[in-house]
């Protein structure tokens, strides 16, 4: 009996702590940390990297009880850490992580993470490419190569891998999280500063990125630049590189928590409902009519290519293959100078897009995607 008792009187206090699935906040912007608690965060970080089931910190310094919401800060500014399931701390000191999946598996998720972050960030940024160039490189490669999980989102049955890189990255499907993350860790990867987040849009939970672009923060929503259902070869920019007072139109956040975006230069993205760049210029569908235009990038000076209405196109050399609203839909093929237009085929077209030297184009009427070789 006295052998029991002792045993009890042992007994650690401990608290258990699970993640907030799904929507975090980039914490160097709304969290001070003490020296020791820097300490901890250091500790944390280094052991959930490494995938370690456990770790020490010194309680005498720490509130145990304080270091659950460590942890949580240190996953969600961390959106490489996309294996964490929950943790339990003890008032002696120790930590012990719990993950979703054995550390095997976790390290092969995380390989073909990072060789794919490698290979995107490789193939998106140049050279001498400035802040925007770099920002606008990583959003378009995510529209262009992710898609929404729109019929698991309506299904309520949204897999985890979604609402991580891995889902954005490797299974190319992925919600607000898995784009917000992706875009994060991409941007990282490129030597931009970003901030992830998390608030609501049209009422529902959401996440998006604050970038730094020239020292100056702007919101970046590439989840609802990317249209839904999935549109090939179609990048909106309705929501990249926006102020709070344009976002919060139908945005919400807890803005004291972030720093405030305030610059409207890059506001003339906005009147681009789709986006093309090609030699020194921006091709672009124009949000108000569709009309296609041309910008120079340097000047900003704006013409007409076209008079036609263009939803839908791509360019090829020195061609622009497009859909023409103005005339039934047909595929319609122009120079980039707006010369030479001729109509290819007399049927409604949607969805066009270049894959190396062929065009494809989905039919209206048959949901069907037919080729050209060019």
């Amino acid at each position: 009996m006295k052998k029991l008792i002792e045993i009890m009187v042992s007994i650690l206090l401990i608290v258990s702590i699970s993640p907030i699935q799904g929507f975090a906040k980039e914490a160097n912007s709304v969290h001070t940390l003490s020296k020791e608690q820097q300490n901890v965060y250091n500790i944390v970080l280094k052991s959930m990297l490494d995938i370690d089931t456990s770790a020490q910190f010194n309680a005498q310094k720490v509130n145990y009880e304080n270091v659950g919401n460590i942890v949580n800060q240190v996953v969600e500014e961390t959106p490489e850490i996309f294996y964490y399931h929950s943790v339990t701390v003890g008032s002696d000191g120790t930590i012990q992580f719990k993950y979703n999946n054995s550390k095997k598996n976790i390290l092969k998720k995380k390989s073909k993470i990072d060789a794919a972050v490698k290979t995107i960030v490789a193939k998106s940024i140049k050279k001498n490419m400035s802040d925007l160039e770099k920002v606008k490189a990583i959003h378009d490669y995510l529209v262009l190569n992710v898609e929404y999980d729109y019929k698991n989102y309506l299904n309520n049955k949204v897999p985890a891998d979604s609402y991580q890189t891995y889902g954005a990255l490797i299974n190319k499907k992925a919600v607000c999280d898995g784009y917000s993350k992706s875009m994060q860790v991409l941007l990282k990867k490129a030597g931009i500063a970003s901030i992830y987040v998390t608030g609501t849009a049209d009422g529902e939970d959401h996440s998006w990125n604050l970038v730094k672009v020239n020292g100056k923060y702007y919101h970046v929503d590439t989840t609802w630049d990317d249209p839904v259902p999935n549109k090939k070869g179609v990048v909106n920019y309705n929501y990249f590189l926006l102020t709070n007072n344009q976002l919060k139109k139908d945005h919400k956040w807890t803005e004291s928590d972030y720093p405030n975006a305030t610059s409207g230069q890059y506001n003339y993205f906005h009147n681009m409902e789709n986006m093309i760049e090609k030699s020194g210029y921006y091709y672009y569908s124009n949000a108000q009519n569709n009309i296609l235009y041309k910008m120079n990038k340097s000047s900003k000076k704006t013409s007409k290519v076209v008079s036609d209405r263009v939803p839908y196109f791509t360019i090829y050399g020195q061609w622009i293959y497009y859909s023409n609203y103005s005339n039934g839909g047909y595929l319609y093929k122009v120079k980039l100078n707006g010369k030479s237009k001729k109509q290819i085929k007399r049927m409604h077209v949607v969805n066009i897009y270049m894959n190396g030297k062929v065009l494809y184009y989905k039919e209206f009427a048959s949901g069907k995607y037919r080729q050209i070789k060019l």
